[in-house]
């Protein structure tokens, strides 16, 4: 419910958007009040929430791929004991004897021809005999040349040993198998070399298979354990797409690390790295963040609309309160109309508080208008004595003499005339504070002060001839109407003009400006005269305040009250060229 109800609330609430949507009002510092707050309350709980999720997942994403690595190793590890046992099975075996002979053997040739061609991991091997001559040879030549180098000086017994050399390619790297073959006849005395080649790729694909790691996001590295060197590396295809997306700028990946548990010959060891993008391992932070941005929004836009609302429940009673004030300065107490209705909180306090100021008001208004009207009529009272003193002796003396009739007849007839003047000069006294006191009602409607203007004029230009006095009117065109009594504004301009005519013994000239300034309609009479005299001007517009001789003092006075009623202001003032301004602005109305 609101607490005031004005008489003015339709117009009031015509104008009540544009004020509600002014940059200072009170509902736009609370809507934005309200956005700021659910937009710090939602944005701190989702970057706390965004936050955490995104910490758990990263650490849930290392641990799996620690999972990974360690599974991928093991696996490795078994398939680099099963190559191992193949290849000292291979040289315990009988057809190895063949080099013992001094001629290539086929049938050893066959013999190890099957297994590099059986699309198992080996690339090539190499049966050498005691003196390091080549026996037979299967698979990758080039390989199998770089490799045999190596095995000229070594000696024909001794364990399996497992190491890294490069392969035909120098960026390539192969898993070299060596073992002494061994006479099955006389125990363990070597009679050659078998050298094997493996390739660490297909053993990791194979681990990768048996996990089910193919075709993911995951990608495999075999390095050795310095870390300075790749061994070798398998790139799935979904995350080398990902890594050849270049539009934007990509994290480090996140990876996992595990230990092949072989031990090479030289005493080193080969980890396995798996790694995955971040963008894949984190894609469910992302969806999730693409999430609360969406409930940001509608937060955001649901607190907009609450905070529109309360501000305005808040703000409305206080804009018919402020519509209500805005009345009573503009009409008074009197002419304003409003009630207030019981409503709790603040807003209730505040209406009841105008309230009760309002009554005082009222009644301190009413007191002060009973006393000032107890003074005026005490003023009245002093000035009418004042004024009718001096004729009532003159009327009564010149009624002694007429009385007597020893007076001749044209005496009479003087004295007769000066009867009736000072009769005709009473009554205007009491006419003029009859009006000051109590003004009459009028109508008002549209009107154009040019029109009242060259009315008054028109009826005081012959006095101004009379005295040589030139009379000049000055109105701009298009001069807008306004809204009062055409005869009180005519009356306002003639005590204007005529107290100029008064100040100007001859030959001097007044000028009526009629223009329009911003959105009043001014009317300026400037006249040659001498002006106001210092201790005049201040109260030009006070009752009985006059210099003439036979002056009452409310010519100015009944303006300035005729001139306040239609909402204006007169205003005095002397101009710096010499002579006198009265300045007349009232509202200008454009509607019809």
């Amino acid at each position: 419910m609101n607490p005031i109800t004005s008489a003015n609330a339709p117009r009031a609430a015509e104008h009540a958007p544009r004020r509600v949507l002014q940059r200072d009002s009170l509902a736009v510092r609370l809507v934005l009040f309200a956005v700021l707050l659910v937009a710090a309350t939602a944005g701190l709980i989702g970057s706390l929430a965004y936050t955490r999720a995104r910490h758990a997942l990263d650490r849930e994403a290392r641990t799996r791929l620690a999972i990974i690595a360690r599974e991928v190793a093991q696996t490795l590890d078994r398939e680099i004991a099963d190559r191992a046992a193949d290849v000292t099975s291979w040289a315990h075996l009988g057809v190895m004897r063949a080099v013992m002979y001094d001629d290539v053997d086929k049938e050893l040739a066959q013999f190890i021809r099957q297994f590099v061609s059986g699309g198992q991991a080996y690339v090539g091997i190499l049966c050498l005999d005691a003196s390091g001559r080549r026996v037979a040879a299967a698979g990758d030549v080039e390989a199998l040349a770089s490799a045999s180098g190596e095995f000229e000086e070594r000696s024909a017994s001794g364990p399996l040993a497992v190491s890294l050399v490069t392969g035909a390619d120098e960026h390539s790297r192969l898993l070299r198998f060596e073992a002494s073959i061994i006479d099955p006849d006389r125990g363990d005395e070597g009679i050659g070399l078998l050298l094997v080649l493996a390739d660490p790729r297909r053993l990791l694909l194979a681990a990768e298979k048996a996990l089910g790691a193919a075709g993911t996001h995951l990608s495999f590295e075999l390095r050795l354990r310095d870390g300075r060197r790749t061994v070798v590396s398998v790139v799935g295809p979904a995350s080398r797409a990902v890594v050849d997306d270049a539009r934007a700028p990509q994290a480090p990946p996140l990876l996992g690390t595990a230990t092949v548990q072989h031990e090479l010959a030289d005493g080193g060891q080969l980890d396995v790295v798996v790694t995955e993008p971040v963008s894949e391992a984190l894609a469910a932070v992302t969806k999730l963040r693409g999430a609360l941005l969406k409930r940001v929004s509608v937060v955001l836009l649901l607190g907009a609309a609450l905070g529109g609302v309360v501000a305005w429940r808040i703000g409305e009673p206080i804009r018919r309160l402020t519509d209500t004030v805005r009345e009573i300065t503009q009409r008074g107490l009197s002419q304003t109309q409003w009630t207030f209705e019981t409503r709790a909180g603040e807003v209730g306090l505040l209406a009841a508080a105008f309230r009760a100021m309002t009554e005082r008001l009222a009644v301190a208004q009413a007191e002060a208008v009973m006393q000032s009207r107890l003074a005026l009529l005490g003023e009245i009272a002093a000035n009418v004595a004042h004024e009718v003193r001096n004729p009532l002796s003159i009327l009564k003396t010149s009624a002694q003499l007429l009385a007597r009739r020893e007076l001749p007849a044209s005496e009479q007839r003087q004295l007769a005339a000066a009867v009736i003047s000072e009769v005709d000069r009473l009554n205007g006294v009491v006419t003029d504070l009859v009006d000051l006191a109590r003004p009459k009602p009028a109508t008002y409607r549209l009107e154009a002060l040019p029109d009242i203007v060259r009315r008054a004029g028109a009826f005081l230009a012959p006095t101004a001839r009379k005295q040589r006095i030139e009379l000049e009117e000055r109105i701009e065109a298009d001069v807008p109407r306004f809204h009062g009594n055409a005869d009180q504004v005519y009356q306002v301009v003639l005590n204007v003009v005529h107290n100029s005519l008064q100040a100007i013994s001859s030959t001097g000239r007044i000028v009526m400006r009629c223009r329009r300034d911003a959105d009043w309609v001014v009317l300026e009479v400037e006249d040659t005269g001498p002006g106001f005299a210092p201790e005049i001007l201040s109260k030009a517009f006070m009752r009985f305040c006059t210099t003439k001789p036979d002056g009452t003092g409310l010519g100015l006075a009944i303006s300035r009250r005729i001139v306040e009623e239609h909402g204006g202001t007169i205003v005095a003032e002397n101009m710096p060229s010499g002579g006198a301004r009265v300045r007349l602005q009232l509202r200008a109305r454009t509607e019809t």
